[in-house]
């Protein structure tokens, strides 16, 4: 954290301070997909939605799990965050990962 002293580890972040969640998945040490999450923006959304918030997050993670084992992972991926659907290059033998409908 930027200016922060012995005395002062433990205090709240300056409201002017940006404050992000950065998700990256890496194939072989190189990064395939980044995305990066404002705080302030994330704490609205949870707000207005919790349940909605935290299933996209859990759609992160089940994405990048079933796009392992398909062959053009990267197109995979990508299609799978967008809607949910997990497939082959991006278009063939698709899985719905969730039942949310697109965000």
């Amino acid at each position: 954290m930027p200016h922060v002293g012995l005395f002062t580890a433990t205090e709240p972040v300056a409201k002017q301070t940006r404050v992000i969640i950065r998700y990256s998945v890496e194939v072989g040490g190189l990064p395939v997909y980044n995305e990066s999450y404002d705080v302030d923006t994330l704490a609205v959304e949870l707000e207005m939605d919790e349940a909605k918030a935290l299933r996209l997050w859990a759609r992160r993670l089940k994405c990048v799990v079933d796009a392992r084992h398909r062959g053009g992972f990267s197109a995979a991926l990508t299609r799978c965050l967008a809607d949910g659907e997990c497939c082959d290059l991006g278009s063939r033998n698709c899985a719905q990962v969730d039942d949310l409908s697109n965000p």
